[in-house]
């Protein structure tokens, strides 16, 4: 049984994988016909690409939607520290002001 078409994470090819273990739960396991890599399909809806499997743990997102998320991640932390600076510049501010007036 073969899989849709789409990257492997392991050798960066087109591929259309072979299914090794169907689920019917879980995400089927394939394996990359370039690299033998043991592939699954990538959580992110709408993606076609594929995740690593590994032995112990399987990678749930393929390599450009974790980049995506990771990036989206630090755009997040990094207004959060903005608006966290803000806070705290604020109430420095007023802290002066209240000192200076009592």
């Amino acid at each position: 049984m073969k899989k849709h078409k789409g990257l492997c994470p392991f050798c960066s090819e087109e591929v259309i994988p072979d299914v090794i273990q169907d689920n019917t739960v879980r995400r089927d396991v394939c394996q990359c016909p370039s690299c033998s890599g043991k592939l699954l399909l990538c959580r992110v809806p709408g993606c076609t690409n594929y995740a690593k499997g590994g032995d112990l743990y399987d990678d749930e997102l393929c390599p450009s939607c974790t980049t995506a998320v990771s990036s989206a991640t630090g755009e997040v932390v990094k207004y959060a520290s903005m608006v966290a600076a803000g806070v705290v510049a604020t109430a420095a501010i007023g802290k002066a002001i209240k000192d200076e007036i009592g």
